[in-house]
């Protein structure tokens, strides 16, 4: 059995970032990953076409943005091959009446674009910006750091620059923010489509920060992309990792976590694999999956019942394309091609793919879309002169007849949303597709077992599932009743997307909890190890 300071289970962004914080410290460590390519739901791959670089799960890194270790360059990312795109424009709405909202980096062109349709809902939208702006630092705060008790985060807000406004935003539905803030329903299905991207039902209480943050964050940030694909993310802290001696492992499903007197001491792999951890290990394994490797035993009575609540969250269909054109969207001033393409008709609409959703039906009539063209920005990513597109709608993975369904319906889904789409355009049809990939929220699961029931984002993020509570109330600071034992990724605080805000949290507990004195690490081990990233052979 081969020993190390710290064995990471798992080779997702979150636990890549904990496992690169970690040997900056100076600790050796290992990462063990199940699948043939770290990256878990960032990676890329050629789905459709040789030569043609997708995205399976992620696109966007958009969240990751605001986070310390890109804020402050804690780990200078960009000097191992990570460079980010900022698309202009942001993104556009097409609508099937021939109207559009276009968002530009300019602000002031955006609030021209809200102008068309309401002068007052375009001067709303700059008190909306503002207002996220007094509340930003508080709530970017809280995401930087370990849960807070309900008790404080209450009295943190209403201490705040907005007091009980504040307090009356994060309590509200994000719906409630829309339809008082804006009034023209164009803008306020804009408004909505924005809120809902990361698949946090808006009719839900405590989603009302949504209606502010999301918006403002593509407002400064773009619909950011990593040049070459999401994969780029994941490479570039494994090279951090392997600089510091660490070492990452593919094709080794963490089948067991070895507990011995109520201590994590090690791992073992479904080849057989043995790796011991002297100080600590790391897991991203879906917490639905734990008590089955870790022993439920082991976990105690109320961490155990904890889990068996959890609730997955809204998921995705997506059909990946290798175009021989981009798509051009209709717009207003013409036809425009664009990164990112969002499709919500209106609130109704939104209420409709909802109830669709909670009632497992597939409703593909009115659908809510998210369209995708990175190459429009990132040639690096197709053939010269072609085209990634990737085209998502928001399907429920327990479908009425069960979620084996999706094999039978998912290719008819994804010409019926092809359609859809189309008509938003004045070019998109068979004729210019070359290849095609499908993937139904039941493929998602298959392909990455911590997308439990399709979710990607881990689970929801209700009011019971949110901060404090999340995963298990009394177990939300990235330990958990096995001592050594820490979890990180999107079932901890703050939740899913690429924020990498999991990972740096639970580097953080980890690190202070091994005796570490200051964070972020210096780099004043990095280039003493020889790590390296493998398919590791069996044994």
């Amino acid at each position: 059995m081969s020993e190390w300071d710290i064995v990471v289970a798992g080779a997702g962004h979150n636990s890549l970032l904990t496992a690169a914080y970690a040997a900056r410290a100076g600790f050796k460590v290992l990462v063990l990953e199940g699948a043939d390519r770290i990256g878990g739901d960032t990676t890329s791959e050629e789905l459709t076409l040789p030569g043609f670089i997708h995205d399976p799960c992620a696109t966007a890194h958009n969240l990751i943005q605001s986070n310390p270790l890109m804020r402050d360059n804690e780990l200078q990312l960009d000097r191992y091959g990570l460079r980010y795109l900022y698309p202009d424009p942001v993104f556009i709405m097409p609508f099937r009446d021939g109207r559009s909202i276009t968002m530009w980096r300019d602000l002031d062109r955006t609030c021209a674009e809200l102008a068309r349709f309401s002068e007052a809902d375009a001067k709303a939208y700059r008190t909306l910006l503002n207002d996220w702006q007094s509340l930003s630092s508080i709530i970017n705060d809280e995401r930087e750091h370990p849960p807070r008790p309900p008790s404080e985060v209450l009295a943190r807000t209403q201490a705040g620059p907005l007091g009980e406004l504040g307090v009356r935003i994060r309590q509200a539905r994000a719906l409630d923010i829309i339809t008082e803030r804006f009034q023209e329903e164009h803008v306020r299905a804009f408004f909505a489509w924005i809120a809902f991207m990361t698949l946090h039902p808006l009719d839900e209480p405590e989603s009302g920060t949504l209606a502010l943050s999301l918006v403002a964050g593509r407002q400064r940030f773009s619909w950011i992309l990593p040049e070459g694909g999401s994969i780029r993310l994941p490479l570039a802290l494994a090279r951090i990792i392997e600089e510091n001696g660490g070492t990452l492992l593919t094709a080794k499903p963490v089948t067991r976590i070895v507990v011995e007197d109520g201590r994590a001491t090690g791992v073992i792999t479904a080849d057989g694999s043995t790796y011991g951890a002297t100080k600590a290990i790391v897991s991203s394994i879906h917490i639905r999956h734990l008590p089955g490797i870790v022993g439920e035993a082991n976990l105690g009575a109320a961490y155990s019942a904890g889990i068996a609540r959890w609730k997955p969250s809204i998921t995705m269909f997506a059909a990946h394309y290798a175009l021989s054109e981009a798509p051009r969207f209709k717009t207003e001033a013409g036809p425009m091609e664009s990164v990112t393409m969002g499709g919500l008709e209106s609130l109704a609409s939104l209420a409709r793919m909802l109830a669709a959703f909670r009632a497992g039906r597939l409703d593909l009539g009115d659908p809510v879309i998210l369209a995708l063209t990175p190459t429009v920005i990132d040639p690096s990513r197709a053939p010269a002169g072609q085209h990634t597109f990737k085209l998502i709608s928001f399907l429920p993975y327990e479908l009425a007849e069960g979620p084996q369904h999706w094999d039978e319906v998912k290719d008819e889904v994804a010409d019926r949303l092809l359609e859809s789409v189309a008509a938003l355009t004045t070019n998109l049809s068979p004729a210019i597709v070359l290849g095609r990939a499908v993937s139904s929220p039941l493929d998602l699961e298959r392909r990455n077992p911590a997308n439990w029931r399709g979710s990607c984002h881990g689970g929801a993020s209700t009011p019971d599932q949110s901060g404090w509570f999340r995963p298990v109330e009394g177990w939300s600071k990235y330990r958990t009743p096995v001592t050594g034992l820490y979890q990180t990724g999107a079932c901890t605080h703050p939740g899913g997307s690429v924020s990498g805000l999991p990972g740096r949290n639970c580097a953080m507990v980890l690190l202070a909890d091994l005796g570490a004195t200051s964070f972020p690490p210096s780099r004043a081990g990095e280039g003493q190890g020889e790590g390296r990233v493998r398919k590791a052979a069996a044994g």
